[in-house]
């Protein structure tokens, strides 16, 4: 910050080559000034749902995990939201938007959009672009997501399915979601300067990531014949990427339909009065087989599936220990034995 010596006594300073007046002398007012005009000019401008979509979208991309979904789902919810106040988005839309789409879709798919449209806005939120989080309320419908694992013999199905035979990669990417117990988008992006053969390591942290992205993980590899088949991938990637098909690293489309046809192939999803299992279920199934085998700490499974908190991790996997609530049956056991 500084003066200029001829012209005027307000504050001056330099942003991206250009000189910039502050329009005061006062240093403290001057201050807030380059303060508030440095914030605005870094980040974007979010006033409208669209714009909060935007920007959400634009973060996803930065991450490989934007998708054909994705856009299908923002294109909807933009048609409806868009042009709402980001702040301010009123409950009669809402309940409206429910009741039209749910004459056409299920009353679950209205809700993962309405999820998605507080997502957008919250993330804008916690990256200060926005100074309140989303308003809308959404009814759950109860449906219980994310509670199904996959039982030894159906792993075992899906490993022998015939695609993997013809698509190599394929079932390193499917051991790699079991074994490793991370993202899918964290496994497709998987480079080779993110594997440390020297220490043992494979870092899914990537610098380039927004800083507020979903937390990865550094682990170790599970076996020495799995860490043949990493180096084996990446002797013969020629981009770097630990998968890579002919047609070079793999994108987010070959991935989905990869494991929906082994899933297929393995009659996985086949009963329709059971939770449909997605890639995802292979990451769960992991965490499931650490925290049932009892020789696995908490704190140690929470940090290889690279959860912020232990508590997000006992959440979710504490009612699968075998010892889960034995202590307090007992007790109550006691208590009605007259």
């Amino acid at each position: 910050m500084y003066k200029h010596k001829r012209y005027d006594k307000n504050w001056r300073f330099d942003h991206k080559g250009t000189q910039v007046s502050t329009h005061t002398d006062d240093a403290d007012e001057a201050n807030r000034f380059i303060k508030e005009y440095k914030f605005y000019a870094e980040n974007p401008i979010v006033k409208s749902v669209n714009d909060a979509l935007g920007c959400w979208a634009d973060d996803l991309k930065k991450e490989n995990r934007f998708s054909i979904n994705h856009e299908s789902d923002l294109r909807k919810i933009s048609k409806w939201f868009g042009d709402f106040d980001v702040t301010n988005i009123p409950s009669l839309a809402v309940k409206e938007y429910v009741n039209r789409r749910t004459k056409t879709v299920k009353h679950t798919t209205a809700e993962k959009e309405l999820r998605i449209l507080k997502g957008a806005v919250n993330h804008c939120h916690s990256e200060d672009y926005i100074s309140h989080p989303c308003n809308i309320k959404i009814k759950s419908s109860g449906v219980i997501c994310r509670q199904r694992y996959f039982e030894d013999d159906e792993i075992k199905a899906i490993f022998s399915a015939p695609i993997l035979k013809d698509k190599p990669w394929g079932k390193l990417l499917l051991k790699m979601g079991l074994g490793l117990c991370a993202r899918k988008t964290a496994i497709r992006t998987l480079h080779r300067k993110q594997i440390k053969f020297e220490s043992g390591l494979i870092d899914f942290n990537d610098p380039s990531l927004p800083r507020k992205a979903k937390p990865r993980a550094i682990i170790k590899f599970p076996s020495d014949a799995f860490k043949r088949e990493i180096a084996d991938a990446l002797s013969a990637s020629k981009s770097g990427y630990v998968l890579e098909s002919p047609k070079g690293p793999i994108s987010n489309y070959e991935c989905d339909t990869l494991w929906l046809k082994a899933y297929k192939e393995a009659g996985i999803n086949s009963d329709p009065n059971r939770e449909k299992a997605c890639f995802h279920t292979l990451r769960h199934t992991g965490a499931i087989k650490m925290v049932k085998s009892g020789r696995v700490e908490m704190k140690e499974i929470s940090v290889y599936l690279g959860h912020k908190s232990i508590s997000v991790t006992e959440r979710v996997y504490a009612k699968y220990k075998a010892n889960f609530m034995k202590e307090s049956a007992s007790v109550m056991g006691e208590a009605i034995n007259f």
